[in-house]
């Protein structure tokens, strides 16, 4: 079965065809079976990230066929392309810049190290958030996070974080609004941050989609933009 990957390498995209050998008849491989033969093979220096037994689900994510997907829930068929995820700089071949969201937070969630006390119950909505594995997919096709580019330059803050916001960062806030543990202050904190991070932006947005099916419409946006 022949595959494209499209390494990125010293500024630009490479694609190269990889054909995987099946280990038995029939198979359809998933992304992350392809990416580790072509490393133990053809492609010894091949970079990508996956964090599988290590509690970090969610770094595996690329675009197939322009699209996110996780590479160890993905399978790939013939002729299909394996690119690094498009909404993030791309460092290495399939490895995309990650450190600009995940700073984007930083001194906004006091809550984020509380222990948490077992005799607080916390709500379903609350759980349902703590699902996401910071795979990033959701902010393929986001207005939000588009404005942290123009004319093709990177806009970032002082703290080398993006200026804008994405769903990520708007489920974080809302998981901290529903948190049993959290503050008057803790609330109205994450609703101005949500503001301040662009949240107007999605009401003329038709919706977010979560890699791992999260409802991100229904459980974050919509009960942030009940305060905007």
């Amino acid at each position: 079965m022949k595959v494209e990957l499209v390494l990125h390498r010293d500024g630009e995209d490479r694609p190269v065809t990889f054909e995987y050998r099946p280990r038995e008849e029939g198979e359809r491989p998933m992304v992350l079976d392809v990416l580790l033969q072509a490393q133990a093979g053809d492609i010894p220096d091949l970079s990508f990230r996956y964090g599988c037994r290590n509690r970090a689900c969610g770094m595996c994510t690329i675009d197939v066929n322009g699209r996110p997907r996780l590479s160890c829930r993905a399978r790939l068929k013939e002729g299909d392309t394996v690119s690094a995820q498009a909404i993030l700089p791309v460092l290495r071949d399939l490895i995309g810049r990650r450190d600009g969201i995940a700073r984007q937070l930083r001194g906004h969630l006091p809550n984020a190290m509380r222990a948490n006390d077992l005799d607080v119950p916390a709500g379903e909505d609350f759980h349902a958030l703590t699902a996401c594995v910071d795979c990033y997919a959701c902010l393929h096709d986001c207005p939000m996070h588009a404005r942290n580019f123009s004319d093709g330059e990177e806009q970032r803050d002082e703290g080398d974080a993006y200026r804008w916001g994405n769903p990520f960062s708007m489920l974080k806030l809302q998981r901290l609004r529903l948190d049993p543990l959290a503050t008057e202050s803790d609330r109205e904190g994450a609703l101005q941050t949500a503001r301040e991070l662009g949240l107007e932006v999605c009401v003329d947005c038709a919706g977010c989609k979560c890699g791992i099916g999260i409802d991100l419409k229904g459980k974050v946006i919509a009960p942030l933009l009940e305060h905007l």
